[in-house]
Order: C-alpha cells, then sequence, then structure tokens
C-alpha cells in the first residue's frame, strides 16, 4: 500500500494558545511530517526525512500604523537573517519555518525576555479586543435602549426571538469565559517569566476548541438569522377591504395582537393586547404601555394620533385600568389577570358601560390563536358603536 506524503488535519489557534500549536508542530516533526502550509481552519503537512523545524509566535503589529508596519518588517527581517522564514501568519500567530539546508536557534530562549518582548504585549492586545466586544455591545445597546426605549418585550413573544436570544447569551458567555481564560493564562505566563521557567502548555482539545470559537460564533449567529427570517410565529396581513390591518406573534411565554383599523363613520381605532402566560411579563408590558404615552419621541414613533400625555387610572372592574384622552382620542390600559390591553379610539367613549361589557366579553373569548390558514378572516376586536 502505497504511503501516504501529505495530509491535512484540522489546524487552528489563537493567540493564547500558541504553546499548543508548537506542541502540535515539534510532535508532528518527531512522526515525520513537515510543516508546508496554514490555511483557515487547517494546515497540510507532507512527508519529510529530516523536517525543517517550525517556530509559532504571537504576532503583536497588527495596526496599520507606520510604526508598527516598521516594526514588524524589521523582526521579519531579523528572523530571516537568523535561518527563519515566514509561511503563514492565521488567527494572529506567525509561523515560521527554518531555511532549507539550515538549523536555526530559537528566536526566544529566555522566558523573561520572551514575556517582555512578545507576550506581555500580545496576551494584553487581545483581552482587550475580547472584552471591547463585550463592553461595546453593553454600552451601545443601553445608550439606545436609554435614548429609544424600544420595546423589549416584543422579544419575549415570539419562539423565534426567544431561541435566538438564547444563543446571543450562549455566545456572550462564551466570550466572556474565553476572556476569563486569557486572563487566567496570562498570569500563569507571568509568574512563570519571573520565575525563569518555561510558559505553560494549553491542553490540545482545549485549544483547539478555542480555535474553533470564530466558527461557531458566526455559525450561530446564521442559525439566529435563519430561524428569525424562516418564523411563522410572527403574522401580519391587511384586511381585505384595506382598511386596516392585524399583527400577531406567540411564544410560549404569551399571544401578542394588534389590530389597526379606519372607517369614515367610526374613525380610528388601535387595539393592541397581550395573553401572558407570566405575571412578570403581563407588569412589564403594562408598565410600557402607561410610560410610552408620557413619552412625546415614543408617541410619535408608534404613530399615535396625540401628543403625550400620563393616564389616569380608574375603577372600571379590571384589576388595574387607566383612562387618557386629547381632543376626540380617548385611550383606555387594563390590566385583568395576566391579560394586557391598551385601546385607541376616535370619538369612541371607552368607558360606557356598553363599551367595557364589549370589552370585558372580547377578553373573556380570547382570540383563536390559530395559523393564518386555518381562519378565513383575520382576528378583529369587538365591534365598535360610537357613542350617541
Amino acid at each position: 500500500m502505497r504511503e501516504k506524503t501529505k495530509c491535512t488535519r484540522w489546524f487552528h489557534y489563537t493567540i493564547e494558545d500558541a504553546k499548543a500549536a508548537q506542541a502540535e508542530l515539534d510532535q508532528r516533526a518527531e512522526q515525520g511530517w513537515e510543516l508546508e502550509e496554514v490555511g483557515l481552519f487547517t494546515a497540510t503537512f507532507r512527508r519529510a526525512e529530516h523536517p525543517r523545524p517550525c517556530w509559532v509566535e504571537p504576532a503583536r503589529w497588527k495596526s496599520w500604523s507606520e510604526k508598527d508596519e516598521n516594526s514588524r518588517a524589521d523582526y521579519l527581517a531579523l528572523c530571516g537573517e537568523a535561518g527563519w522564514e515566514l509561511i503563514s501568519e492565521d488567527g494572529g500567530l506567525f509561523y515560521f519555518r527554518a531555511r532549507e539546508g539550515t538549523d536555526p536557534a530559537p528566536i526566544q530562549t529566555d522566558a523573561g525576555v520572551e514575556w517582555e518582548d512578545v507576550w506581555k504585549k500580545a496576551l494584553r492586545g487581545q483581552l482587550s479586543s475580547m472584552l471591547y466586544v463585550v463592553i461595546y455591545g453593553a454600552v451601545w445597546n443601553g445608550a439606545r435602549f436609554l435614548q429609544d426605549r424600544p420595546r423589549v418585550w416584543e422579544l419575549f413573544l415570539s419562539n423565534a426571538a426567544l431561541a435566538a436570544q438564547g444563543l446571543l447569551l450562549l455566545l456572550l458567555a462564551l466570550e466572556l469565559f474565553l476572556a476569563a481564560r486569557v486572563l487566567r493564562y496570562r498570569i500563569k505566563c507571568r509568574r512563570a517569566a519571573a520565575e525563569g521557567e518555561s510558559f505553560p502548555v494549553p491542553r490540545r482539545a482545549a485549544a483547539r476548541l478555542r480555535g474553533a470559537s470564530s466558527l461557531i460564533f458566526w455559525a450561530v449567529l446564521a442559525v439566529c438569522l435563519i430561524m428569525l427570517l424562516a418564523s411563522t410565529d410572527y403574522e401580519s396581513r391587511f384586511l381585505t377591504d384595506g382598511s386596516g390591518y392585524t399583527v400577531e406573534s406567540h411564544s410560549v411565554l404569551g399571544d401578542y395582537y394588534e389590530f389597526w383599523g379606519y372607517d369614515e363613520t367610526g374613525g380610528h381605532l388601535w387595539v393592541e393586547r397581550t395573553d401572558c402566560r407570566t405575571g412578570w411579563l403581563a407588569d412589564w408590558i403594562c408598565g410600557d404601555f402607561r410610560a410610552s404615552e408620557g413619552d412625546a419621541k415614543r408617541v410619535r414613533r408608534e404613530f399615535h394620533w396625540h401628543g403625550a400625555v400620563i393616564p389616569r387610572e380608574a375603577e372600571l372592574g379590571f384589576d388595574r385600568a387607566w383612562t387618557y384622552s386629547i381632543g376626540e382620542y380617548s385611550g383606555l390600559i387594563l390590566r385583568d389577570g395576566d391579560q394586557v390591553a391598551r385601546i385607541e379610539a376616535e370619538g369612541l367613549d371607552l368607558t360606557s358601560a356598553e363599551t367595557l361589557a364589549g370589552i370585558r366579553a372580547w377578553l373573556a373569548e380570547s382570540p383563536d390563536w390559530q395559523p393564518e390558514a386555518e381562519r378565513a378572516e383575520p382576528i378583529r376586536p369587538p365591534e365598535r358603536k360610537v357613542a350617541a
């Protein structure tokens, strides 16, 4: 049977796992395999009688500044004079191989010098870049929330959005875990350099898993995007007569329904309703409904037909209720059990006995949360009757 002369293996390491990459290359060289090239996530080895040694080192010049470019060029020229050729730069690591017919000395031989010249800056840069993603994301999202006050609770009323949130939180936990690991390894390296010992070599299995973290990251993001695009738990449709639309979304935590309609005799009618399965979600939505009415920016962004107004609590037979009005428009926010509703209407007394009876009947019946394909007509709120 013909002996293989080349092989390709999974080979992708991060900066903090450079020593693990070095250990694998040394082991393969002992087995008669010489590194030929390093790809995106793999490396190609060729059979050699006397494999040339390789050296792996963090690439600590990452910026495009002239100073870093000059320092990098000078360092590579120095390595070339010493007999080392750069065959690849991948994942923030330099991969050097001895030139044909040479037997160069290791690039770094003293742990203290290696720490000060290489690892101190490289690990600090790696830790900063990992934490930057987390901190920037937290600050940016926090600022956007404080500025726009988005309806974050809507994410809990869609199964696809819930699943995507879970996966994104998993990615965040992974990023924090990897950052903590870099910090821990940096402490170990600094201690080893102070004591004049060799740097610790990470376990290969764990190092390979960390090397695949970027692939895992993009794969999870792709899954989240597919889930959101392919989701069927969100339905939006226009009424057949073109006088309005309905929106529905569903999740294990609750169901959401929105109706917007207009007719020449009755005017505008806007209804939002959530049938929650948890009290905390109903509390959150009810509080947000009330807060949004007093926020002029949100009132405009959510296309209300009135300016900012402060709802007043009223006793209307529900667990809690609030009313508000501006000109011809009146509004009602109510909480009954784990059901929350907001109704805004033009020229309609939402506190009249007849209107409240219709609302209670509608809440008691609960919308028939069925797929659109099983429903002949879109769900509508109770029939409006304009007070004389």
